[in-house]
């Protein structure tokens, strides 16, 4: 299986900053009729392995996690520059924790599409209220302890 590229694992590493703009990452599942799902996930809910062998999320919507639990591949979207990553994903192992489930990727593939058109990602703005509605403390400590479960 392919590895996280590194283009990638550089958008989704680290924790935003407060009061800056920021990607928001859409991530497709599939729900119980067949019918395509998105969960809009931020830097604060993903994370790259150490050796970017697998990418660490974490998911907090009911939906996203019912689908995952039923059906365990993903699709993730991250534009950069002029670049769309296409990345599908094989959920290799989960960690439920209270309303939220960590989750361990495998990229089973990965697209790197370009025209050469500069592109603008979906976007938001960060912001202390918002840091603290979606608990961007407790996933950096459910990324911690997958990363502590994943031998790099």
């Amino acid at each position: 299986m392919p590895n996280l590229p590194e283009e990638v694992a550089r958008l989704v590493a680290g924790e935003p900053p407060l009061d800056a703009d920021e990607q928001a990452f859409p991530l497709l599942t599939v729900d119980e009729r067949g019918h395509p799902h998105t969960a809009l996930l931020s830097r604060a809910e993903l994370e790259p392995a150490d050796d970017r062998a697998a990418l660490y999320a974490v998911v907090a919507g009911t939906g996203t996690r019912a689908n995952l639990r039923r059906h365990p591949y993903a699709a993730l979207l991250a534009v950069d520059g002029t670049v769309c990553h296409h990345l599908k994903l094989r959920l290799i192992r989960s960690l439920a924790l209270g309303d939220v489930l960590g989750c361990v990727f495998a990229v089973v593939h990965h697209k790197r599409d370009s025209l050469g058109i500069p592109l603008s990602p979906i976007g938001f703005r960060t912001t202390r209220q918002l840091a603290e509605l979606e608990d961007w403390r407790r996933s950096a400590e459910v990324l911690a302890t997958l990363h502590k479960g994943h031998p790099a």
